[in-house]
């Protein structure tokens, strides 16, 4: 009876230590930043990994060290684009291709901002940008930051 309880016992510990250092996560998505991709609420599956590539959705830590689920909209030394309005107006361009920057540059009262995603470091935006509080305001996040990559969507 008590070697089975020790056998036991050893199964559960080596089962624990397999569960604790698996490289998967269940996350939950916590507010609107991601709609309508995700839902608040909804449990995502994801994966630790050190890969990452544009558009893929990732957990991160944030600058006040919570966790954010936000998509990759710029990699390691690629440029992005402020358009600034004279009277103050701020605004990412999102879409960097030469049609759009060229437009953007035509605004009367407005000029452009170049920038450069740092090396190992990654821009962040939600899916929802009316929403969402990403790299637009706390700025690049480090490689280190980011915890894992989301690969499935669990329960709605």
């Amino acid at each position: 009876m008590k070697k089975r309880l020790f056998v036991s016992l050893i199964i559960g510990f080596i089962l624990l230590i397999l569960a604790y250092c698996q490289p998967y996560k269940l996350v939950v998505v916590v507010g609107q930043s991601m709609t309508p991709t995700y839902k608040d609420r909804q449990i995502l599956l994801a994966k630790k990994t050190k890969y990452f590539k544009k558009s893929d959705v990732v957990v991160a830590r944030s600058d006040d060290e919570s966790l954010i689920v936000k998509r990759i909209l710029y990699t390691p030394e690629e440029y992005y684009y402020y358009s600034i309005k004279k009277h103050g107006q701020v605004q990412l361009i999102i879409d960097n291709s030469y049609r759009s920057i060229l437009k953007t540059k035509n605004i009367e009262n407005a000029f452009m901002m170049e920038c450069k995603v740092q090396k190992n470091h990654y821009y962040l935006i939600g899916d929802n940008l009316d929403h969402s509080d990403d790299s637009r305001r706390f700025g690049p996040v480090e490689e280190n930051e980011i915890l894992y990559k989301v690969i499935q969507w669990i329960l709605n």
